[in-house]
């Protein structure tokens, strides 16, 4: 029988309540609410028959409420029957401190502020199965990322501090009579449904967020939505594919791939795609499984992905695709078909075209539209594996270095997969900075999977087990599933599609096949034979090609320019003191607009 999750609140409905229940259905987590009101002895009684394992999520303020009314003996035998009781919401009030001392059974237990004050905290390097990458991490965190700390004595049963302050706890387990406990300091949870325009940084958000996803991931951990494995890869923007560009010689990046076992991604501009080196192509051709390269835009014009028309970006995208396939027909190089936005700049509407150019992924450091009026992004989105909500494409997000470790671990702990960017001074004295960066990814407890960004994209999506059915939550265009067992494996596939008209067709293998269509997802059951694997594709509808040719003289000769500048800059003005100096010049150059924002 599946474990559930028991909301155990007060009798009125609060925002805090509704933040638990948005949590508990991200995670995939089935779960029942009972308040104060509701809770009699037939009811428990029936709850427990009901449910071999359930844990409780509940509110400092409404255990206090309860612990204070005359069903203190019923709550008592709802607890004990309970897997664990995580506890949220403490506040600087006699009732919660009241409360801390009741559980602990420590009479100078205390609920201490905060204030807006930064601070380190330290993450537990014993409870991995809980703390997963983020185990052992010490972290800066930034004034108001955590609101309070609660002081225990390290006398109390099983105590164990999972996320340690200077001051006091952050989150911390214990046992008393006969309940194990895990208390959250933060005083309210996250609303994973409020808008965001930047990436999410545990530095900046971390009480409320951190804690509750460590436990929902771990006390939930056989049934809710999980990530198989957590694919890597290294992607690089903007080189030409020559020998040497900038600090990045690719000789030395294939030395760095192989040496570390990594693998990496060039976002290449399709409008270089006559600048090649011959040998620097068969390098990559030859270490396919380390090396390949993307698409960075079209002509990588400021905000050339950013404009609303979705003729233009289609006629953008179309002449960027008829460019990689000139490459390919002159080198024998292929791309992976994802793209990295120029500047990480978007419009909501290049969801649609880049679907519409058959596209399996986009890939970019920015998740939100460069008009905030426009901006649909939520916290949701940026813990899922990929951002849906612009026209249902599936845009990965990407971390760069200064990001800091924490982050990349704590998007490992939900799934995403771990993708570095970064540009050619990424390799300045040999890679010193990234290789010891990559040590540290090493260093933690998870195991990445290295692949190219094509690859990596299609095999990251999110794995249910639910009544003896194994569902499948795909994000990009594309979907590689594995089934490394002796046995066939039988799949249930689900993916988000908000325009089913737009849709050709779907394929296994490359041959269509049926589906389903409902709650504004495909489904698709498919069985993946023992020692092999299926691809899975969604094909949609395409425009005619649009030409391209009514781009002005003006702007063509100001691409041209902005891309030799570049070169210039990137390869020589990096490396020379005194061509730095006139850099601010070529810069205050490069930056002319794309053709009429329409």
């Amino acid at each position: 029988m599946s474990p559930i999750a028991l909301l155990f609140r007060g009798d009125g409905y609060s925002s805090e309540d509704r933040r638990i229940e948005d949590m508990l259905d991200f995670f995939g987590i089935p779960w029942t609410a009972l308040t104060i009101g509701e809770a009699q002895q037939d009811s428990i009684a029936k709850l427990i028959a009901s449910n071999s394992r359930f844990s409780i999520l509940v509110s400092a303020q409404s255990l206090a409420e309860s612990l204070l009314s005359d069903r203190d003996r019923i709550l008592a035998s709802l607890l004990t029957s309970a897997a664990s009781v995580f506890i949220y919401g403490f506040q600087t009030t006699d009732a919660c401190r009241n409360l801390l001392r009741e559980i602990t059974g420590d009479t100078e237990a205390d609920i201490q502020s905060q204030g807006a004050r930064q601070t380190i905290v330290s993450i537990a390097d014993n409870f991995p199965e809980m703390c997963g990458p983020m185990s052992g991490l010490e972290i800066q965190l930034e004034s108001g990322a955590a609101d309070s700390v609660l002081t225990i004595r390290r006398t109390v049963s099983e105590f164990q501090s999972l996320v340690r302050a200077p001051k006091g706890d952050l989150f911390a387990r214990f046992a008393h009579a006969g309940v194990r406990y895990y208390v959250d300091a933060s005083k309210s949870i996250i609303d994973i449904h409020q808008r965001s325009a930047t990436y999410f940084d545990v530095k900046k958000t971390f009480a409320g967020a951190v804690p509750i996803a460590m436990y929902l991931k771990w006390s939930f951990r056989d049934i809710c939505w999980r990530a198989p494995e957590i694919n890597a890869c290294l992607i690089i923007d903007d080189p030409l594919l020559k020998a040497r560009y900038g600090f990045l010689d690719f000789r030395e990046l294939l030395q760095l791939t192989e040496r570390n076992r990594v693998a990496a991604t060039v976002a290449f501009i399709p409008w270089n795609w006559r600048r090649t080196n011959r040998s620097t192509i068969a390098a990559i051709r030859q270490h396919s499984e380390e090396l390949s390269i993307c698409m960075h835009g079209g002509d990588h014009s400021s905000g050339e992905l950013a404009i609303h028309s979705l003729d233009r970006l289609d006629g953008i995208l179309k002449t960027a695709k008829h460019r990689m396939i000139a490459l390919f027909e002159r080198t024998g190089l292929q791309h992976d078909n994802v793209q990295v936005f120029p500047q990480g700049a978007f419009s909501p509407e290049l969801g649609t075209a880049l679907k519409e150019n058959g596209l399996i992924a986009a890939v970019n450091t920015e998740a939100s539209p460069i008009d905030s009026n426009t901006n649909k992004t939520t916290i949701a989105d940026l813990w899922s594996i990929a951002v849906l909500c612009y026209g249902g494409f599936p845009i990965f997000t990407r971390r760069y270095m200064s990001h800091g470790i924490e982050n990349y671990a704590f998007d490992g702990l939900l799934g995403k997969p771990c993708f570095v960017a970064g540009h050619h001074d990424m390799f300045r004295d040999h890679a010193r900075k990234l290789v010891e960066f990559l040590d540290r990814l090493k260093s933690l407890r998870w195991e990445l999977i290295w692949r190219t960004l094509g690859d990596a994209v299609s095999r990251s999506y999110s794995l249910q087990d639910s009544d003896g059915v194994i569902k499948v939550k795909m994000f990009a265009e594309k979907l590689i599933l594995d089934n490394d067992g002796e046995m066939p494996r039988q799949f249930r596939v689900l993916k988000e599609e908000t325009d089913l008209a737009g849709l050709q067709g779907i394929t296994v293998d490359r041959v269509p096949y049926q589906f389903e269509y409902e709650s504004g997802c495909i489904q698709l059951t498919v069985t993946v034979p023992p020692r092999s694997m299926v691809e899975i594709g969604c094909n949609y509808h395409g425009k005619e090609y649009i030409s391209t040719l009514s781009d002005s003289c003006s702007y063509k000769l100001r691409v041209a320019l902005r891309r030799y500048l570049s070169e210039l800059r990137d390869t020589y003005a990096s490396r020379s003191k005194i061509l730095r100096r006139i850099a601010p010049i070529a810069k205050r150059l490069l930056r002319q607009p794309a053709e009429p924002n329409v």
